[in-house]
């Protein structure tokens, strides 16, 4: 996708049907395996104390309730109160996100600053629903990036998220670069080789093991809950997810900890 932004794409055609164009041309990048890795990777970090911290501490600085506005409508977003602010805090703002959030865990600011400047406002965290954002690759016109640049924020960000590039001859079939990667020589002497250089130990994009979402939620309640006693916490537990979910009090200290340590060390 070209990052060129137009304002008018023209009239809506009346018979468009935005549910079947999700269906069919964003719903399948964004349940590939690529944007669950990097989306994963994303939700541990709002989990840790670094993250938490910088949000509260954010909203006290631009005047935004603790918890975030409240919102009429979550589905088209609708803020219940006004948000106003001057464009110089706006930029100040952008910039916080990018420096102590994008660079710290390798985030790209353009994908990333959205869903955290949203998150800011309204305490929900929802991914882009757009073709490109938020997953391991990002496809680029590379002449017409030569010929007009983006900015040095936006390519500083490309060259920080995506650092190797592969090039395909328009003529190129999706078997051919399929191929290509899947080449033993290829994949060892070139990307893997490529990669290595660029890697940083403490960047955990791809480690983090993808927990059913129905383990996660009810590891996060016991972490909520972490302050009650065992016993009252295993009850909490039958009473929400049900006795087949219930963890016995050793096991719940065991969560605890692990989702501790989580939170200290991304």
């Amino acid at each position: 996708m070209s990052k060129k932004a137009k304002d008018d794409f023209g009239p809506i055609d009346p018979k468009f049907d935005p549910e079947k164009y999700y269906d069919e041309n964003i719903k399948p990048y964004m349940e590939s395996k690529g944007v669950a890795k990097m989306w994963n990777y994303f939700m541990e970090i709002t989990k840790t104390d670094y993250f938490q911290n910088f949000i509260k501490e954010i909203r006290a600085k631009y005047g935004i309730p603790e918890n975030g506005f409240k919102m009429h409508d979550e589905k088209i977003g609708i803020p219940a109160e006004t948000i106003v602010l001057p464009r110089e805090k706006n930029d100040e703002l952008r910039e916080e996100i990018i420096e102590k959030i994008c660079k710290k865990y390798q985030l790209h600011y353009f994908d990333f600053y959205d869903v955290i400047e949203f998150y800011i406002y309204y305490n929900i965290l929802r991914p882009l629903n757009d073709v490109g954002a938020m997953g391991l690759f990002r496809v680029s016109d590379v002449i017409d990036e030569k010929e007009e640049p983006f900015g040095k924020l936006f390519q500083d960000s490309d060259d920080m998220a995506y650092p190797i590039a592969i090039r395909i001859s328009p003529y190129a079939s999706q078997r051919d670069l399929i191929d290509f990667i899947e080449n033993k020589v290829v994949w060892k002497n070139s990307i893997k080789f490529l990669q290595n250089k660029y890697r940083k130990d403490n960047i955990k994009i791809g480690k983090i093991k993808n927990k059913k979402q129905s383990v996660q939620e009810r590891n996060d309640f016991i972490w909520q809950n972490r302050h009650l006693p065992r016993k009252q916490i295993m009850s909490l537990i039958t009473d929400k997810f049900g006795y087949d979910r219930t963890v016995d009090y050793g096991y719940i200290g065991k969560i605890i900890s692990l989702e501790k340590r989580k939170r200290k060390e991304l």
